[in-house]
């Protein structure tokens, strides 16, 4: 057999099952209170609802109106004949944003939006005894004005939406509308405002700035003229434009000497060879040297044609070499008349190049001694102009800033007008009666759950001195649903017989908790014996035994339960028999002596119908059920009845725990030292205490 699990905390197990004593609702049980007490929920709702009712029937109606504003806090640019929005930026100036909220509601565009709609007059906003002055009506239609007028932003665009509220539809509509027409007209008249203050004060500097102007211009004149530095206008001083040409010819006069100079040197290096085998410069050659190079060709021929044919001495012969002899020297001649005619153009190239040399020499020369002048000219020059460009940029801005004075570049604009809304507080009634209802149910419900657990306090008789100190496994109710009422403690107490649906409620979640108890407890340690064991006299104990028995099979369980019968007497249809189980006589398995007082009480193997047996001669597989079958078992023992008691020693002995039943407010401490007596060399394997509630 099995031993009780070492180091297992029944303790920890009775502080929850007392805790949940203390709760004394289970969730489950919930439904059928409200059901029961639901009269305190309709008084909940219907006395939350007509207090809500009371309320908004005071309410007076009030209607809502709004008007949607589209701020651009750039405005418009005004460039050349255009007007545009200027590009906005990626990120909005957050701070200016939110600061338009207070713009709108300021004090300015509450007066002007009172002397618009003559609020003043208004005894909605000035009562019905409005001040004495028109004066003060107006301030404290102002005030009033600002305690009904809504601002907000909507969400994190450049839209403001305006709400007014007022008993009148339209009215309300009028002031919304009104108010974003007052601002829109503030802003632009900040606006001109500034332009034309901006304005003024860029004349006033301009002013100023064009009498620096003349006389920044005045000095540079005087400069030039005490100076002699004469200009041109655009092209600058007459002295540097001349050194400017002066050099540019020296360039060209250079350029062309050297190009002569290389055409000389062409020259006198051509001879009647270099003609007869035509290598002459393209820039040396003539209509006269072309004219005589093709009649000295021509006589060359000839010559060779009348060798081949005559003799040497031949008088034609002769002839034709004595005209290529002078045509040799009439091309020698014209060849010299080129080299004359080169050198003479080489000649006065050079001559021209030195004459400019000489000329810029001496203007740098002169130059040099006005470069400080020009110095001096420069700075005032730069002077002038820079006196010149502020006077510009500012005489423009003004006259910019002038224009705008008659240009409204306000871009905000209303986008959405209010109009009259008949809604009123329709929605904010129903909301507060749908939320009245609300309460009313959450009321209602917590009275009915305090009279619940209030009713089982008074019903309950107070817990004697003598009780067990064991752990609590479960308390469960064993008063049957057709008792009746042995008395009511108040007029709202309900009868058992109406708790019948709850009372079974109960004691099936008693019976479960007991059932669970011994499963956790010997899940890892079977074969293992458990007996029930009362203290004092009990009608329920048994019956109770017998549906946690039942329990315990339908989670699975094999059971070998001792109902309470001795062996000489006739056994008895027990609750089990009835439950849809199948019950054999332990015998039948063979239990080898293992059960106590096997020979004394009368035990029934408790197993589900869904398994098949087998009779007839002994099998191997008969024999492997019957192992597992005393592996697994757990043996459980009814020792409640009378007729008992005289062996529960002896059952204590032999089983591996006990569980003690008892009834609630029903045990003496006659009883309660004898059981303490009889059960004190095996206390510590008391597993706790079931209490029996009548």
């Amino acid at each position: 057999m099995g031993e009780i699990p070492a180091g297992r905390d029944i303790s920890n197990m009775g502080r929850r099952t007392t805790l949940g004593r203390k709760m004394d609702i289970d969730i489950f049980q919930l439904p059928g209170i409200l059901w029961r007490r639901k009269h305190y929920i309709l008084l909940g709702i219907i006395g939350c609802v007509g207090a809500a009712a009371l309320y908004v029937a005071t309410l007076k109606p009030l209607y809502t109106s709004s008007a949607e504003l589209l701020l651009d806090p750039a405005g418009l640019s005004v460039n050349g004949g255009d007007i545009a929005s200027p590009q906005a930026s990626t990120v909005q100036d957050q701070s200016n944003l939110d600061s338009q909220i207070y713009v709108v509601m300021s004090r300015n565009t509450m007066d002007a939006v009172v002397d618009k709609l003559d609020l003043f007059k208004d005894p909605f906003f000035v009562g019905k005894n409005p001040p004495a002055t028109e004066r003060e009506a107006a301030v404290a239609a102002a005030g009033a004005l600002k305690q009904r007028l809504k601002v907000e932003r909507a969400g994190q665009s450049l839209v403001l939406a305006i709400s007014a509220t007022h008993s009148d539809p339209t009215k309300a509509a009028q002031i919304a509308n009104a108010v974003a027409a007052a601002y829109l007209k503030q802003v632009e008249d900040a606006r001109s405002d500034a332009a034309r203050r901006a304005s003024s004060a860029f004349q006033v500097q301009a002013a100023e700035l064009r009498d620096r102007v003349l006389k920044a211009e005045l000095a540079v004149e005087n400069f030039k003229s005490e100076n002699g530095l004469v200009s041109t206008g655009e092209r600058g001083l007459v002295v540097d434009q001349q050194l400017a040409g002066i050099n540019d010819q020296l360039i060209a006069a250079r350029a062309t000497e050297e190009q002569q100079r290389t055409i000389y040197e062409q020259a006198q290096r051509l001879n009647v060879a270099a003609v007869e085998a035509g290598a002459i410069p393209e820039v040396l050659q003539s209509v006269s040297m072309g004219q005589l190079r093709d009649r000295y060709t021509q006589l060359l021929d000839r010559q060779t044609q009348l060798s081949a044919t005559l003799g040497s001495g031949h008088p034609q012969l002769r002839t034709i070499r004595s005209q290529v002899a002078n045509m040799q020297q009439s091309i020698s001649q014209e060849l010299e008349r080129i080299r004359q005619s080169m050198k003479s153009n080489y000649d006065r190239a050079a001559a021209n190049t030195r004459a400019l040399t000489e000329r810029l020499d001496a203007m740098a020369k002169s130059s040099f001694d006005s470069d400080e002048a020009q110095i001096k000219m420069r700075q005032l020059e730069n002077e002038a102009d820079a006196v010149r460009a502020v006077y510009k940029t500012f005489l423009s801005r003004a006259e910019e800033l002038g224009q705008q004075q008659t240009v409204n570049t306000n871009n905000s604009r209303i986008i959405t007008e209010a109009t009259p809304n008949l809604k009123s507080q329709t929605v904010l009634k129903l909301v507060i009666l749908a939320a009245a209802a609300l309460f009313g149910t959450a009321l209602g419900t917590g009275l009915a759950v305090a009279r619940e657990i209030g009713g089982r306090l008074l019903r309950r008789p107070a817990p004697q001195a003598a009780q067990p100190d064991l752990p609590l496994i479960a308390r469960i109710p064993v008063a049957e649903p057709g008792d009746k009422p042995r008395g009511t403690i108040m007029f709202f107490l309900p009868s058992k017989a109406k708790n019948a649906p709850e009372i079974t409620s109960r004691r099936h979640l008693g019976v479960l908790k007991s059932a669970e108890n011994l499963l956790e407890t010997f899940h890892d340690h079977l074969p293992a014996r458990v007996a029930f064991v009362g203290i004092g006299e009990m009608s329920y104990a048994s019956g109770v035994v017998s549906e946690i028995v039942q329990a315990l099979i339908d989670c699975g369980q094999e059971v070998v339960f001792a109902p309470g019968n001795l062996q000489d007497r006739r056994r008895s249809s027990s609750r089990i028999g009835g439950y849809g189980r199948t019950r054999h006589d332990v015998d039948d398995y063979g239990s080898n002596g293992d059960l106590p007082l096997q020979d004394i009480l009368q035990y029934e193997r408790l197993t589900i119908p869904a398994k098949a047996r087998y009779g007839g001669r002994p099998t191997y597989s008969h024999f492997i059920e019957r192992t597992d079958f005393q592996d697994n078992q757990l043996v459980l023992i009814n020792a409640t009845s009378g007729s008992l008691q005289d062996y529960v020693p002896a059952i204590l002995e032999e089983c591996d725990a006990f569980v003690v039943i008892c009834e609630d407010g029903k045990i003496d401490k006659t009883a309660l030292r004898q059981f303490e007596a009889t059960s004190g060399p095996w206390r510590d394997r008391a597993l706790g205490q079931i209490i029996l509630e009548p």
